[in-house]
Order: C-alpha cells, then sequence, then structure tokens
C-alpha cells in the first residue's frame, strides 16, 4: 500500500510539473546562452562557473554549466558583462552585453577556456571549485580542497564525507544505512571489496581525485548496493609534458606516508602513475560489561580489550591512454597493493556472580593473546576501448571494458589462553595454546560494453551488457595444542569453503527533455548464480535469481541553477560470501562471529525528491527520501548453552526507511566558506526469530539524526584555516541501542614555493571522542560496549606540485567522466 502511494504521488507531481510547465505565461525576459570548452582538448567544461555583474559591478545572476557545457540565463533588460571562469583555466570576461528587451537573446557562441599558467593567487575567490558539487543524479566531493584529508586514508576520507559513516569495523553506512556498493573509476576493485574491512585503510588518500555519492543510481550502474553507490575516483592528468605532486607526512600516534602522481603526455600517449608507501601503528581500547541471566547460574562477564595494529601498505597503480586517432582511445592500466601487518590482542575476561542482577564476588579470570600476521596482495588488469562515432558530437560513443582482479590474503594467528584466577578450583598453571591460518583467494572477471546514442538537442539512447564472475576459496584451519605438546586440528573450527558467483545484465535507458523538464527512464535485468561449497562436509547451497530494476529520474528546471528533482530506483544487496560461511573465526572465544548459508538477498525500493540551488558561489539543496525494504539482513546476537555469544546475520522480514537531508554551499565573505549537511531519518523494522527455543521479537522503530558542519578560511597571505565538526545521534537497534557519537578535526596551511608547494598541519578528533558505544538488550544477554580504532592525531604533511596549479580536480579527461557517466554501469 505504501509503495502504490509513493508512486501515485510522483505521478501526480510529475503531471502537476507538465501542466505548470504547459499553462506558464510567456517570459518577459531576454537571454545570454552560450558553451564552454576546453580550448586544448575541445571538449566541454562541466560545472564552469559563469557570473552576471550589472555595469555596477553587482552580481546579479550565475551558475554553472551543464553536462554539455552549456548555460543558459533569462534577465531583465539592461547592461551587463560576463565572467566566465573554471579552477586552472583562465578566466574569459565579455563586456557591454545590452539587453534591451525580451526579444533580445545574446549567443556568447563557444567559449574555448586555455589552460592557465598562473598560480591560484591569480585566481578570483569567485573561480574557485566547489568542494561539493551538486549533480542531477549524484554528489561530487572535491576531497583534496578539504585540507582535514591531507595524508588521510580512503577509509578517512570516508569518514569526512557527509552522510557517509565508517564503524569501528571499518564497515561503511550511508544515511544511517549499510548496504553501499564501493567502486574505484565505476568499477569493481580488490581495493575496497576484498572481503577485509580494513582495505580502505590501505588506500592512501594522495591518489584519490573526487569521492562521488550515488544514492538512487540509474539502470547504468549495476543493481548491487541497497543505499546507492560510493564512486572513488583515482587521479588521471592529460596535459601535455610532465606534471605531477609528491606528498610525505609524518604523525603521532606513530605514521609515516609518502605518495606520487605523475603524468607524462606525447603527441599519441598519455602515460600516468601513482604511488603510496604508509607505515603506522595504532592503539586501540575497548571493553564490554554483559549479564546472562537465563545462563543454567546467572553471571556476569567484564571484557577488556587492548589491540595494537602496525604494519606497511603500498599501492601501485600505472597505465596509458593510447590515442590511436582522434575518435579511438584504447587505456590499459595495471594495479598492485601489498600490505604486510602484525596485530597484537589482548583481551582480560573477568566473570563474577550474580547478586541479584548485580555483579557479585569474582568467579574466575583469564587473559587470551593474540599475535595475527596478514598479508595481502592485489593485483588488476583492465583495457578500456572508447570509441566516438560522431567528432562533431562525442557523446556518440562505445565503450568496451574488461578487467582481472586477483586478491590473496592470508591472516597466520597465535593464541595463548591461561587462567588468571578461579574460584572453581582449577590449576592456574594450564595453558591454552592455538595457531589459526585463514587464507582467502579471490579471482574475478569483469567484461562490460556502453553504447550511447544522442538525438535531437537533448536526448540520448544508452544501452549495455556487462558479465561479472567471481571464484573465492577460503581455507580456515585451527590447531590446539595437545598434553604432549604434539599440534592437533580442531575439527570443530576448520573448515574449506568455496564461494561462486556468477552475474549477468543488460539494460536500456533513454532521456530527452521537453522545455524545462527532463526525463530519464530505464530498466535493468541481472541473472544471478551463486553456488556455496563446504568442502569438509560437502554441503552445497546453490541458488539462482532473475531480477528487473526500473529506474527513473525526471528533474524540472525552474532556470539554470534552480532545479526540482524525482527518482525511483529498485536495488539488490545480495549476502556477502564471509555471511554464508557457517564457521566462525576465533578472534575472541566468548564471542563467536558466523555465517548464515541460508540468507537471502535483500531487495529495496528506493524514492527520492529534492531541490537544488545554485546561484553564483553558493549552493543549496533539500530532499527527501524514502526506501522500503524487504528481506532485511540484520546481525542477531544470542547466547549458546555454554554461555558464548554468538554473532549471526538473518533475514528479517521489512523495513521502512524515511528521511530528509539539507546541504547549503555559502560564502559569508570572500575569504570564508561555510558547508554543512543534516541528515533526519526513521527506520521501522519488522521481524523476529527462534533460537535455542526463545522467540524474539527484534521489532524497532527509531528516530535519529547526524550533522557535519565545514568551516574554511583562506586569506591573501596563502594561509588556510579549516574546522570540521561531526555528530550522529542516538539510534534504536533491533536488539539495543546505539549510542550517540561525535568528533572534530581541525586543519592550518600554507602555501610556499610560490604555491607548488603547501605545508598542513592537522589535528585529528581534537576533542578524542571518536568511540563506538552500543547496548543490547535481549531476554538472554544485556550488555553494555565501547570500542575505539585510534586517540587523537597530529600530522604535518608537505605537498609539492610539479608543474601544476593548486586546483581542484577538473584533470581527468571529459571532465573527469572515467567511472562516472560514461562507464559507470
Amino acid at each position: 500500500m505504501t509503495n502504490r502511494c509513493f508512486v501515485i504521488l510522483a505521478i501526480l507531481s510529475l503531471i502537476s510539473i507538465s501542466s505548470y510547465s504547459q499553462s506558464a505565461p510567456p517570459t518577459t525576459k531576454g537571454k545570454i546562452t552560450g558553451k564552454v570548452i576546453d580550448a586544448a582538448k575541445n571538449i566541454p567544461l562541466e560545472f564552469a562557473t559563469i557570473s552576471i555583474f550589472s555595469s555596477d559591478s553587482s552580481l546579479i545572476d550565475g551558475g554553472i554549466t551543464d553536462s554539455k557545457g552549456q548555460f543558459n540565463f533569462n534577465l531583465n533588460p539592461g547592461n551587463y558583462y560576463v565572467e566566465v571562469q573554471f579552477v586552472s583555466y583562465q578566466k574569459r570576461t565579455f563586456d557591454n552585453i545590452n539587453i534591451e528587451n525580451r526579444r533580445v537573446s545574446v549567443d556568447l557562441g563557444t567559449i574555448r577556456l586555455e589552460p592557465s599558467t598562473t598560480s591560484l593567487n591569480e585566481v578570483t575567490v569567485r573561480g574557485e571549485k566547489s568542494e561539493m558539487v551538486i549533480g542531477v543524479d549524484r554528489k561530487i566531493f572535491n576531497v583534496g580542497k578539504d585540507l582535514s584529508n591531507t595524508g588521510n586514508s580512503a577509509a578517512e576520507i570516508l569518514d569526512n564525507i557527509p552522510t557517509v559513516a565508517v564503524d569501528a569495523d571499518g564497515n561503511i553506512s550511508l544515511r544511517g544505512s549499510g548496504g553501499v556498493r564501493m567502486l574505484i573509476d565505476g568499477k569493481p576493485s580488490g581495493l575496497v571489496n576484498s572481503g577485509s574491512a580494513n582495505a580502505l585503510q590501505a588506500l592512501q588518500g594522495n591518489m584519490i581525485e573526487r569521492i562521488e555519492v550515488i544514492t538512487n543510481p540509474s539502470a547504468r550502474y549495476e543493481a548491487a548496493g541497497m543505499v546507492g553507490i560510493i564512486n572513488i575516483i583515482l587521479k588521471k592528468d592529460e596535459r601535455r609534458g610532465v606534471n605531477g605532486s609528491f606528498e610525505a607526512s609524518v604523525a603521532t600516534p606513530e605514521r609515516y606516508q609518502f605518495g606520487a602522481n605523475i603524468n607524462f603526455r606525447r603527441e599519441k600517449i598519455n602515460y600516468f602513475f601513482n604511488y603510496g608507501l604508509r607505515y603506522g601503528s595504532r592503539l586501540g581500547e575497548g571493553f564490554s560489561e554483559q549479564y546472562f541471566p537465563l545462563a543454567t547460574t546467572p553471571f556476569h562477564t567484564q571484557l577488556d580489550r587492548d589491540r595494537e595494529r602496525s604494519g606497511w601498505s603500498n599501492n601501485l597503480r600505472g597505465g596509458a591512454d593510447f590515442f590511436i586517432n582522434s575518435t579511438t582511445t584504447l587505456t590499459a592500466a595495471g594495479m598492485f597493493d601489498y600490505d604486510s601487518e602484525e596485530n597484537v590482542t589482548e583481551v582480560i575476561y573477568q566473570d563474577y556472580y550474580d547478586d541479584n542482577g548485580t555483579p557479585g564476588d569474582l568467579l574466575e579470570k583469564s587473559s587470551r593473546y593474540d599475535v595475527e600476521k596478514e598479508t595481502e596482495w592485489d593485483v588488476e588488469f583492465s583495457l578500456n576501448l572508447e570509441k566516438i562515432f560522431d567528432p562533431e558530437n562525442k557523446e556518440h560513443k562505445l565503450n568496451a571494458f574488461a578487467q582481472y582482479i586477483l586478491d590473496d590474503e592470508s591472516e597466520d594467528s597465535e593464541i595463548e589462553e591461561k587462567m588468571l584466577f578461579t574460584d572453581a578450583g582449577a590449576s592456574l598453571e594450564d595453558i591454552f595454546y592455538q595457531t589459526v591460518l585463514n587464507e582467502e583467494k579471490e579471482e574475478n572477471y569483469l567484461v562490460q560494453a556502453d553504447y550511447v546514442y544522442p538525438f535531437g538537442n537533448d536526448g540520448r539512447f544508452e544501452a549495455g551488457a556487462r558479465g561479472e564472475f567471481r571464484i573465492i576459496t577460503n581455507p580456515y584451519e585451527v590447531q590446539s595444542q595437545n598434553e604432549a605438546g604434539d599440534w592437533v586440528t580442531d575439527p570443530e573450527y576448520t573448515n574449506d569453503f568455496s564461494y561462486d558467483e556468477n552475474v549477468v545484465a543488460l539494460y536500456l535507458q533513454g532521456a530527452n527533455k521537453w522545455g524545462p523538464v527532463s526525463t530519464q527512464l530505464g530498466l535493468r535485468g541481472e541473472y544471478t548464480g551463486i553456488k556455496t561449497h563446504l568442502i569438509q562436509t560437502d554441503e552445497e547451497n546453490e541458488r539462482t535469481y532473475f531480477d528487473f530494476f526500473p529506474t527513473i529520474h525526471t528533474t524540472y528546471h525552474f532556470n539554470n541553477y534552480n532545479a526540482w528533482q524525482i527518482s525511483y530506483s529498485r536495488r539488490i544487496d545480495r549476502p556477502h560470501f564471509w555471511h554464508l560461511n557457517p564457521f566462525s573465526g576465533l578472534s575472541d572465544s566468548r564471542n563467536l562471529r558466523r555465517g548464515n548459508p541460508n540468507l537471502e538477498p535483500e531487495y529495496t525500493d528506493a524514492y527520492e525528491s529534492g531541490y537544488v540551488y545554485t546561484p553564483g558561489r553558493s549552493s543549496y539543496y533539500a530532499g527527501v527520501y524514502y526506501r522500503y525494504t524487504t528481506g532485511v539482513e540484520e546481525r542477531i546476537n544470542f547466547v549458546s548453552d555454554e554461555g558464548i555469544t554468538i554473532s549471526e546475520p538473518r533475514n528479517l522480514a521489512e523495513r521502512h526507511a524515511y528521511g530528509a537531508e539539507a546541504n547549503v554551499s555559502v560564502d559569508p565573505l570572500k575569504w570564508w566558506n561555510l558547508s554543512g549537511n543534516v541528515n533526519f531519518y526513521r527506520m521501522q523494522t519488522e521481524g523476529s526469530f527462534e533460537e535455542n527455543g526463545i522467540v524474539q521479537d527484534l521489532e524497532s522503530d527509531t528516530y535519529s539524526w547526524d550533522t557535519r558542519i565545514n568551516s574554511r578560511m583562506r586569506w591573501d597571505n596563502d594561509l588556510s584555516f579549516q574546522t570540521t565538526f561531526f555528530y550522529r545521534g542516538e539510534q534504536e537497534t533491533t536488539q539495543g541501542i546505539r549510542k550517540p557519537f561525535y568528533m572534530m578535526h581541525m586543519s592550518l596551511s600554507k602555501d610556499v614555493f610560490k604555491g607548488n608547494g603547501t605545508i598542513t598541519l592537522n589535528v585529528r578528533d581534537v576533542l578524542n571522542s571518536r568511540k563506538f558505544r552500543y547496548e543490547i538488550h535481549q531476554p538472554d544477554l544485556i550488555s553494555t560496549n565501547e570500542f575505539r580504532w585510534s586517540t587523537r592525531e597530529f600530522r604535518l604533511s608537505f605537498i609539492y606540485r610539479l608543474n601544476q596549479n593548486k586546483r581542484q580536480g577538473g584533470g581527468s579527461k571529459d571532465g573527469g567522466d572515467e567511472g562516472g557517466e560514461g562507464m559507470g554501469f
């Protein structure tokens, strides 16, 4: 019933918009139009800034160019001059534009911007590219402009983006919900989808150009990702000659980092190279207070955990664009990542007798010491062929892409457990030794093709096909030392798990514009085949399903900087292979995490509507959204007969998520930019499960909110100061409460060497408040938990730019289109 209401509401809204557009009175204003292109590469410049001034230099109107580099403004009669700007390009000014009456239409024609040879100091503040750009179907974050991102990893950069959160385990959520699909340059990558929650910690931030958050993707994108897609675009430049940047940083707690990005462009070939090296050591800590009221003898447990993670990470990426002719480009690229870490964890368990619901006398005390050595390497190769059929209209093109990924990860643990105190007469001399070897290998093959055919002035037809084939093997072996000192395999925890996934897809999509209304309709079909196999028991679980995923995106353009958007998409979130593996790890012998081979995918219907207003240097967005999800996957905690807490994913019934989001970016003064985001949401979850004869009702109805405020000041002496504050409110879960969370970062930077270098001092988590806290309230378990990744960090960084202006993005071809609109399949 709810879905029907939303569909009817969307249809009525479209009808009312169309009626309004047909009945609106004729304009009484004149027009100024034009198109902005890159003079060297002859391609449109999207997001170029257009500023219109009266003869007394008052700012009258303004906005940004569309994806074709075009702009269109309606103006009252008068005399004007127009400035056209884009960061790292020379500004163009058009004087003495006279609009005598509404019949006058001034076409500035094709405006060719030349690359700038001056520093940023010679570009007015009005021309700076925004830290956040709001597109029709995405928000684009130019992360290099955020001073607090200097020296950060990809995980830390994501944690700075509005509505995105990274939890204590490295899992990513968007607008308060998990199920985010991570991509690099519009494609899957072992760097973000290897199955390791720490993979994003290894990806160096100096390699990242920008991040795109797509909350309601079109049919061009794969349907995976319940709440949307986060697309990380890596740096690549195509300007002639040699250019690049080098970055080094040092921090306390101990962390050292170096990175380089280099490009070399000749007549027919463009070479690109990125490298990142990092060594770090960080301390983490946490505690848990647990009460087991339904145990045979009720008791309490206090758990204290200390952890130190240290090690190296290396990222190397390189490739070349071969310009076969003016309409055909072949890109070959490769990536290699190698990480080596040592993780030391010590856990102290203290068990207490129950004294009417409160801890009584000490029953026993024990310790667990785990030294884990982890190595991971990832190799990726890709080929991309772009064929442009019409040199006069470069949107008529075919992209064909092939990729191979090999990811190999090994975790080798040595565990020591011993009793420190007991009130039950056990020996204090018994020490229990274990070793754990966990190996995971993934091979991923991807082929895809996308065809775009433009028609008319604003029409576009698209079609594509995609096939992705994954093979994962995960042998897991636990050995224990017996009384004779021999190592014996533990069959209860030893297993060999394999996972095969094949996804084949086709899509069709069309778009056009009628007056002020533009609409895009798409339909995607995906076939999925999944097979899991437990080698030891020869248990197989094979599932296949075929689904259609329709999408619709409609925008009403009030004018060039004022628009209202409505969109709908259907999404799927397939279970991760770890969540299907029924065996558990042994990182904590009292708290086991295991998978569930009977998990089904989640399906989501996502609706969104928003208003965008971008006058001149400011931008405003306000929107509402609704998601209806069936087969909700949630990790459930329950207690075994032995008093061990087991965490296992289960499919619940359904979830309704409602929300409202607002973004604003303004310049109160010419040297001060202030931006903020606020997201309010409500989630209603229904479901129940039965374990050990106990039926638990897992319904929840929670309200929560989060906000991020950013203040950035830049003065004429090339000194910049930035403060970022984030707050996430309390949220009720199906089994308890997630407590509030807040943090603040500060950064100070100074340009040196005539703008070619920048020194930055960052203080991350100024208030030392970055702690993750939650409570569980269930019949068989009541617990209070707290954990933190690391403490406050001080970091000093230096960046040197070789033949580059201090600019923000804009270096990748087609205005940064790789993995975006052109190939974001």
